[in-house]
């Protein structure tokens, strides 16, 4: 086949096993790779009544048929595990040079469950995979445990690790990949995960090639889409992801002080076209990309003062800065770099925070009952509560809960301040402003993230309404299946393929890397088949229309000021949306795929 090594990796960590099976042409023409390969991993091999850290519990994670081909943004894995924090199938996607390197290894697809007597790493090679002790790495940061194991495993390894907080098993712990940009798999808590089962890090070492089926021709194929890549992306290699707070700002859609309101007074000091230039040091690329969108920024304030670290992205500028009425850059220069170092996702932990804030403000808990302070607008003591947090110490123990389970134990009308979906936190992209986003995050297979479907920043003003959402947000969700099975960097495929929909560029580009022939409306058949995949999963652990949700004040405070004021998405325009959109689905009213859809896509 081309663009696949035709190999799944199957560990089972309790009976410190491991075994190859070879896959035949029709898994992946019907799921593509990455996203749609762990998908299925995940529905064959975890029982429904798994809990996240059973044994029976497993991680999945692929790469597809573009990645290490010429192609940018073709150095991102995809991963897949039932999430600690919403109990739901949850992917998660990350970039550096972990892919690359686990392709060259001639692996497609890894599963692992089990759980190690004690701590292990996994090495994966061409020769084959072992499972190790990692006795020697275990309570090390992420970026120690990446330093060590890639040394001793040898010149191209790359390894994916977790940190002090997985191991503690924190329900948003995350995980970390090496390269010289470090990836990062950041939201569900996947960390935790590992953690349960004593795995310490994954890592990968190869040089074996795949060969695409017609590598003249994609070569064509990206000459004629670099200048199209450079004018519609270019922005990202001038600021990367943090000039965001800025452009939403100006639009009125920029969640601030716990998203009471969505413009910040204070957001020139967060938005990297104004801090840039001040502290940047230097940019870092992902494996062969040329948007370069990682930057590197010098520390002159706080615990990290004197360092060069990674410069945050915009979730977390959003999620530590603006949520948290927080203006103080070097604050989240120093809470992102430490949730980085132990292995925390920052948007959870932002926006917790905002919510305990905005709660003991309000009278609804008092800070005697928190055995500690969680303040807006206080940079330094933010900082502080993250450490606690990432030890499970003090206050931290509690803001460790994450915040739909510290609302059910606060009671007291607390879920009114609360920021999530499916028990996962928002990411910085506006429910209430944005219309799509108001459906998109009700009917997300992982909740409060905004990787299901996807903002039209185009679309935005002159507001669109709710009437056409439905149908955006259904090919939106396949769109973003197939990029995610391919595996493509969302920037690249939304630069050069989108911004939204698939179209016969997608098409054609499989078809360069793959040999198949396959058309746009086969693509769009692939994403429906993965999306109701994950919707099936989710069904069978309890899901249904009443967790298709949002945020109470999402559906019941319009914004109060800015570009965007009086949007909101009332109960009721939601339910229509709803309605419309599981019709298109092919699901009853209760949100659940049919007999007659599934049997249509080949699930039953």
């Amino acid at each position: 086949m081309h663009g696949y090594a035709g190999k799944i990796l199957y560990v089972d960590l309790s009976n410190n096993s491991c075994r190859g099976d070879s896959f035949a042409d029709d898994l992946a023409r019907d799921f593509i790779g990455g996203n749609g390969f762990v998908a299925k991993l995940i529905h064959d091999n975890v029982p429904a009544d798994a809990t996240p850290f059973d044994e029976e519990s497993g991680i999945a994670i692929a790469v597809g048929p573009l990645t290490d081909t010429p192609l940018w943004g073709t150095s991102r894995a995809h991963m897949a595990f039932l999430s600690p924090q919403t109990g739901l199938f949850f992917d998660s996607n990350f970039g550096g040079d972990f892919a690359v390197a686990q392709k060259r290894a001639g692996v497609d697809a890894i599963f692992i469950n089990g759980k190690s007597p004690k701590p292990v790493y996994l090495l994966i090679t061409e020769e084959g995979a072992e499972i190790r002790d990692a006795s020697h790495v275990w309570g090390k940061t992420t970026e120690e445990t990446i330093e060590i194991l890639e040394q001793e495993c040898g010149r191209k390894s790359v390894c994916l690790a977790i940190g002090p907080a997985g191991e503690r098993m924190i329900p948003f712990a995350n995980i970390v990949s090496g390269g010289p940009r470090h990836g990062t798999a950041g939201r569900g808590g996947q960390g935790a995960v590992m953690g349960s089962k004593n795995l310490k890090a994954v890592v990968v070492r190869g040089s074996k090639r795949i060969p695409v089926a017609d590598a003249e021709g994609l070569q064509a194929f990206l000459r004629e889409k670099l200048p199209e890549l450079k004018k519609n992306k270019g922005i990202l290699t001038k600021f990367g992801t943090a000039y965001l707070p800025g452009f939403m700002n100006v639009r009125g859609i920029l969640g601030t002080r716990n998203n009471t309101k969505e413009t910040f007074d204070g957001w020139r000091e967060i938005s990297a076209d104004f801090f840039l230039e001040k502290y940047k040091t230097g940019s870092a690329a992902c494996h062969g990309c040329i948007l370069a969108c990682g930057k590197n920024v010098f520390v002159s304030k706080g615990d990290y003062a004197g360092k060069t670290i990674k410069m945050p992205e915009y979730e977390t500028i959003y999620a530590m800065g603006s949520m948290m009425d927080n203006a103080d850059i070097h604050s989240i220069f120093n809470g992102g770099h430490i949730c980085d170092l132990m292995g925390l996702d920052t948007i959870t932990m932002g926006v917790t925070m905002a919510f305990v804030a905005e709660c003991t403000q309000r009278g609804i808990v008092l800070e005697s009952e928190l055995g500690g302070r969680v303040s807006f607008s206080d940079g330094n003591g933010m900082v502080e509560i993250i450490k606690q947090t990432a030890r499970r110490e003090g206050i931290g123990e509690l803001l460790s809960m994450g915040s739909r389970r510290l609302s059910e134990m606060f009671g007291r009308d607390s879920d009114k301040c609360l920021h999530e979906v499916k028990g996962l936190e928002i990411a910085g992209h506006s429910p209430r402003g944005i219309r799509e986003m108001s459906l998109g995050y009700a009917v997300a297979t992982r909740g409060g993230s905004h990787h299901d479907t996807r903002p039209f920043y185009p679309g935005l003003h002159p507001d669109p309404g709710f009437a056409t959402r439905p149908e955006y947000v259904v090919k939106s969700n396949h769109f973003t299946s197939v990029g995610d099975s391919l595996v493509v960097c969302r920037f690249v495929e939304e630069g050069i393929l989108g911004p939204a929909a698939i179209g016969e560029d997608m098409a054609y580009l499989v078809n360069l890397a793959t040999d198949w022939n396959i058309d746009a409306a086969g693509l769009e058949k692939c994403g429906e088949r993965i999306y109701n995949l994950e919707r099936l999963i989710n069904c069978r652990r309890g899901v249904t229309r009443k967790d298709d949700t949002l945020p109470w004040r999402v559906m019941h405070e319009p914004i109060p000021a800015g570009k965007s004021e009086g949007r909101f998405c009332p109960p009721e325009r939601l339910s229509e949306m709803l309605d419309r959109y599981y019709d298109m689905r092919g699901w009853d009213r209760n949100g659940i795929p049919t007999p007659e859809k599934l049997r249509e896509l080949g699930l039953l």
